[in-house]
């Protein structure tokens, strides 16, 4: 998890960076878009794989009943 968590960070303060670096709004958007994308699919692939685990875990839980 501290992985994840430290992905994210860099992620935001990259995001952060560049919010204050980039200067006009339009090229702002066009820096910011790749830093949103990389940010969301680093939440949803941990998000899966914590789904992914849970769903596992349950399901040996109930095979042992």
């Amino acid at each position: 998890m501290s992985d994840f968590a430290e992905r994210i960070g860099k992620t935001l303060a990259e995001i952060e960076r560049t919010k204050r670096m980039a200067g006009a709004p339009d090229r702002v958007a066009s820096y910011l878009s790749p830093l949103y994308t990389s940010l969301v699919r680093d939440i949803v692939s941990e998000v899966k794989q914590q789904v992914k685990e849970e769903v596992l875990k349950e399901l040996k839980n109930h095979n042992g009943d």
